[in-house]
């Protein structure tokens, strides 16, 4: 570990690292890279559209999830924003940054990837999250990620499936990027895409998980 950390002292060494194609061994010496059960757990069995979307907020992104968010792409991005209360229809100000055109030196990325690392993830989980959250960032126009709301997560799961392209890779780098700041704008951008969550496991899960009238 003391090996790993002074080869990746700073954020653009560790963020480069992840996008090489044969990773280098010092990375593994940041993870229990195939010692441990997944961090982010599912619910438990027969649980209804809550318990599987406070699942998500936690990181979890199983089939449901991923299921539930191709569901939601198809609907389009007005129909998503519309599940959401009035009170949470407006996405607020997003906190002020410049922007960065190049990943590697991008704060956020470096802070995501120590967010999950910190939380047990696998570095080869780690990689693919780092290389879905570039693509994202290259659909948002290299915008500072810490300006993404639920907006813009809805806006390209819409886009995503108008091109019949994979959404996958969405949800996970929007949520692991708020979940790691401590930010009250990315909080309220959680707390938004759960309750369009909700509406969508409703309608996806099997069996009745619809609210009550």
């Amino acid at each position: 570990m003391t090996l790993a950390k002074a080869v990746y002292k700073s954020g653009k060494e560790l963020v480069s690292a992840f996008q090489k194609d044969a990773l280098p061994k010092e990375l593994f010496l940041l993870s229990r890279y195939g010692k441990v059960e997944p961090p982010w757990a599912p619910p438990p069995a027969g649980s209804g559209a809550e318990e599987y979307a406070l699942a998500w907020t936690r990181g979890y992104d199983g089939g449901p999830i991923r299921g539930t968010f191709r569901w939601l792409g198809l609907q389009g991005a007005a129909a998503c924003l519309a599940f959401l209360p009035k009170s949470h229809q407006k996405r607020g100000r997003p906190p002020k940054s410049p922007p960065l055109s190049d990943f590697a030196s991008i704060p956020e990325v470096e802070r995501m990837i120590k967010y999950v690392l910190r939380n047990g993830a696998a570095i080869h989980d780690v990689r693919d999250l780092v290389a879905g959250f570039r693509h994202v960032w290259e659909d948002l126009d290299k915008t500072r990620p810490d300006t993404w709301a639920t907006e813009d997560l809805v806006e390209l799961l819409d886009e995503r499936s108008q091109k019949a392209k994979d959404p996958d890779a969405i949800a996970p780098s929007m949520l692991f990027l708020w979940n790691s700041s401590n930010h009250p704008f990315h909080a309220k951008q959680v707390e938004r895409t759960e309750e369009i969550l909700i509406h969508g496991l409703r309608a996806v899960l099997p069996g009745s998980h619809r609210a009550p009238k």
